[in-house]
């Protein structure tokens, strides 16, 4: 397994976050252009445009506090 690029940290880190509360985290391919992020959960998806609209999610469904 890979380590991370300081650039892949965080969303790295909020990916497990995600799972420690039943979700999956998925972004789009840095190498195609602007990055978005989504959120799934028993089939249904959260489309979450930025970073921090997934760490604002992630406390939504019970994960840590900013």
């Amino acid at each position: 397994m890979t380590q991370p690029t300081d650039h892949e940290k965080p969303f790295a880190t909020l990916r497990a976050q995600f799972a420690m509360h039943g979700h999956s985290l998925h972004r789009t391919d840095p190498s195609d252009g602007a990055v978005t992020y989504w959120a799934e959960r028993w089939g249904l998806v959260r489309y979450l445009p930025t970073l921090a609209d997934a760490r604002h999610f992630l406390v939504q469904i019970g994960g840590a506090h900013e």
